[in-house]
């Protein structure tokens, strides 16, 4: 057995960004620490965040509020009418969005108050997409997660800007923004999809062009980038086994294959991912001394 470590792994810098903002009010803010939504995610680094006294903050918790708490925004993000209400009950509010949906934000923000039609491809549940749409004041929102909800645009959409959930397939948004843009010829395309995800999702395809026969996804079974990895995984072909811990791995069903790939979703913490190349390398290990 030969196993393939995916070339990129670790915290996307999003993700160290929120984490690193949470690690830090922990120790400087003297009331409790609240998140407004899961900080990423990510249930393991969910519960170190948790041990180390953030609170996920709940509907049963507003009037429990204190001039001493703070309130943190996830890396998602948060909706426009959702903060403006937090930030009525909390005197310090922490921004822990990702600098690339901020970024998507503000343009977003521009566009919409040009008057332009705002399309955003991906999930209409999504924190991040939520977040996004909530930029566009003018009320020409339009959420496209498959082909078939392309026929939701009617009338003049050639004033508009198409944009894409940062963790969402690549192909699956070229696809989409192309068939938007030959209806719509004039349409504003901008390729959203954050850098760390295009570049997990080429180390995808970077592992079957190396002999991968089947690939070990590690990340939270939620986390979207994670889902598309394990996805991507699929549509070229290969079994996708996708894990959230080293226990979940499936050393059985792994025996048949003789080249494993491991790769791993952007809120996925290193050491998670070490845990389970180590386990997998140790399938290998025993394949050396038993072989078949």
């Amino acid at each position: 057995m030969k196993v393939i470590i995916s070339s990129i792994s670790g915290f996307c810098g999003g993700v160290k960004h929120a984490i690193r903002l949470a690690h830090n009010a922990c120790k400087r803010c003297v009331g409790r620490v609240y998140v407004a939504g899961e900080l990423v995610h990510n249930k393991e680094v969910m519960e170190n965040i948790e041990a180390a006294g953030i609170k996920l903050f709940r509907d049963d918790d507003w009037g429990k509020i204190t001039a001493r708490d703070s309130l943190l925004i996830r890396a998602h993000g948060c909706p426009r009418d959702k903060c403006a209400k937090l930030r009525k009950i909390f005197d310090m509010i922490i921004d822990g969005t990702c600098p690339h949906v901020v970024s998507v934000s503000k343009m977003i923000e521009r566009r919409a108050g040009e008057g332009k039609h705002i399309i955003i491809i991906g999930s209409a549940s999504h924190p991040e997409v939520q977040t996004l749409a909530s930029f566009a004041k003018n009320g020409k929102t339009h959420i496209i997660s498959s082909e078939e909800e392309l026929d939701h645009l009617k009338g003049s959409m050639d004033q508009a800007l198409v944009v894409a959930q940062s963790t969402i397939d690549e192909s699956f948004f070229l696809n989409l923004a192309s068939k938007i843009s030959k209806t719509y010829p004039h349409a504003e395309v901008k390729n959203t999809i954050c850098g760390s995800s295009r570049r997990r999702q080429q180390a995808i395809l970077d592992l079957k062009k190396e002999g991968a026969q089947a690939i070990v996804i590690v990340g939270g079974r939620h986390s979207n980038n994670t889902c598309v990895l394990a996805q991507i995984t699929q549509r070229v072909g290969l079994p996708a086994f996708h894990v959230e811990t080293v226990t979940d791995v499936p050393i059985e069903k792994l025996k048949v294959f003789q080249i494993i790939g491991i790769a791993s979703g952007a809120s996925t913490d290193e050491k998670t991912t070490k845990q389970v190349v180590a386990a997998v390398m140790a399938l290998e290990n025993q394949k050396e001394k038993f072989p078949h």
